[in-house]
């Protein structure tokens, strides 16, 4: 199960750095389509994360593995306010209970 969640984190943690925060944050003009289609992969990755951390500690369990290590930099971060200035607040992060205590 760990195993399937790091390969979950490889397949779409581009979607959060190179889609959403490309086009959040660092394209040269705004595009709304495009940061609105990115801004819905993030949530529903977060969403993704809310229900499997609803009844557990960790990703995996109890217990802390390489499936935390390789997503929380991501997503941790980012519920944390720590990747893309406001993007905490514009994907309301703070709805994400689960994700926020994680």
């Amino acid at each position: 199960q760990c195993i399937s969640w790091v390969m979950w984190q490889m397949g779409s943690g581009p979607y959060l750095g190179g889609g959403f925060g490309h086009f959040f944050t660092y394209a040269p003009f705004k595009i709304k389509y495009a940061i609105d289609r990115f801004s819905m992969e993030a949530k529903r990755q977060l969403d993704v994360l809310d229900r499997q951390l609803a009844g557990q500690k960790y990703i995996c369990g109890d217990t802390y593995t390489i499936a935390d290590m390789a997503i929380w930099p991501w997503y941790g971060a980012l519920v944390l306010g720590r990747v893309y200035p406001a993007a905490d607040e514009y994907l309301q992060v703070a709805s994400y209970k689960p994700v926020v205590r994680w």
